[in-house]
């Protein structure tokens, strides 16, 4: 009994410490891109820069209780930190920080899993121009694809965040066996030269259909791009329509693809995986 239960306190302190990693972030400092960053209700976010701030600009933000912000602040002049927190579930804001003469944007949301502290550093030369930052960062793609899902919010409420994005709805259409797959919105982040489509694909049979959303990919003309990254369960269910995420990043090669959201997409669907 006694070696079992420190099993299982092992067990559970390893799971506390995976948990816990994924909820602590570093980043590259990059005035090109919006940190996408989740914050909680419960306890306070902290973002960390390598020296003192000279300001914070923010929208739906403030350090004063009395004026009810979505999000409250907090933060000391000539501190290198600042910590939010959200005040109510389905807060959202934004802020701009300046640092060492560069402005980097923040796009906060309410979320039950937040992220508990996010911390700036400098860039340390590792990115080549065969292997692209977004290609090599798993984090990076997740806040494209966070940026993707909320792009209608974040334009109408805070458009200085999606400010050099590129859009566009094709609505084309493509038939595959019992699938039809519909390119719904194109947006494309030139400074990353990456590319997130959004499908939608309509299952007409009387079976579900399942697959492997990591062997899914995106042809554009000639060209087929493998999916940097999915978001999608693996299940379009019969007579029924699934939204499904793909992100691309540069060519198959590692080279700049620098597409265009005028080219026509279409969902390739993985040829080992069948209507089931």
């Amino acid at each position: 009994m006694e070696l079992r239960a420190v099993l299982l306190i092992l067990a559970g302190l390893a799971a506390f410490h995976t948990q816990a990693a994924g909820q602590v972030l570093r980043y590259p400092l990059d005035d090109r891109m919006v940190y996408a960053v989740r914050i909680g209700t419960d306890a306070p976010t902290t973002v960390m820069f390598p020296g003192p701030l000279t300001a914070i600009d923010a929208a739906g933000i403030s350090g004063k209780v009395d004026d009810q912000p979505p999000v409250m602040l907090s933060h000391q002049d000539g501190s290198r930190y600042f910590s939010v927190r959200a005040l109510r579930s389905g807060a959202v804001a934004a802020a701009n920080v300046v640092f060492h003469d560069r402005v980097y944007a923040f796009a906060f949301r309410a979320d039950g899993d937040p992220d508990r502290t996010v911390t700036l550093h400098e860039r340390t030369g590792e990115a080549t121009a065969a292997a692209p930052v977004s290609r090599r960062r798993p984090e990076r793609m997740l806040t494209l694809l966070d940026q993707a899902r909320n792009y209608e919010a974040l334009s109408a409420q805070y458009p200085a965040l999606v400010q050099g994005v590129e859009r566009a709805a094709p609505l084309s259409r493509a038939v595959l066996g019992s699938l039809v797959a519909v390119t719904e919105e194109v947006l494309r982040f030139p400074s990353e030269d990456a590319v997130v489509l959004r499908f939608r694909v309509e299952n007409g049979g009387d079976r579900d259909c399942r697959f492997i959303p990591a062997h899914l990919a995106v042809r554009a003309g000639e060209v087929t791009f493998p999916a940097a990254l999915t978001d999608s369960v693996g299940l379009v269910p019969a007579r029924s329509s699934v939204v499904i995420y793909v992100v691309l990043v540069g060519n198959p090669d590692g080279s700049p693809a620098n597409l265009s959201v005028r080219n026509t997409f279409t969902l390739a669907w993985p040829a080992s995986d069948s209507v089931q």
